[in-house]
């Protein structure tokens, strides 16, 4: 278990350890996904066509990385 704080800002810093199980680096996107009553955070691949696929695999979605990108579009509306 590794425990971090929150600022004043809302913004926390990865312990070490996940950084380096994450293999995180600055400027790595960082994605929260809400599993039941628990978050989960995992690095978001950093090749945007490799994102989509994962987000869509995630999310349940099908199709290739074009429709998975115009059905999560439509999410924001």
């Amino acid at each position: 278990m590794e425990v971090t704080k929150l600022s004043s800002k809302f913004q926390i810093t990865l312990p070490k350890r996940v950084r380096e199980d994450l293999n995180a680096k600055a400027g790595d996107r960082i994605i929260f996904i809400k599993e039941g009553e628990r978050w989960v955070l995992m690095k978001l691949p950093a090749d945007p066509v490799e994102a989509l696929k994962y987000l869509g695999k995630r999310a349940k979605l099908g199709g290739d990385a074009v429709q998975v990108h115009e059905e999560m579009e439509g999410w924001e509306k």
